[in-house]
């Protein structure tokens, strides 16, 4: 997830697009095991932001 973050802040473009609206990344094992409704978001826009459902992104 912090490399994702870290690409998100360093892209002018994904920036643009995260300024845009929220964003969010999963592990598949995580979306496999709990689904994709449980708190296992990761907000890309917020640095350190904790894992959250995909509603509260």
């Amino acid at each position: 997830m912090a490399d994702l973050r870290l690409a998100a802040e360093e892209n002018p473009a994904t920036a643009e697009m995260l300024a845009a609206g929220p964003a969010g990344a999963a592990r598949i094992e995580d979306l496999v095991q709990r689904g994709p409704s449980a708190p296992v978001w990761h907000p890309l826009g917020a640095r350190g932001g904790r894992a959250c459902g995909w509603t509260e992104l």
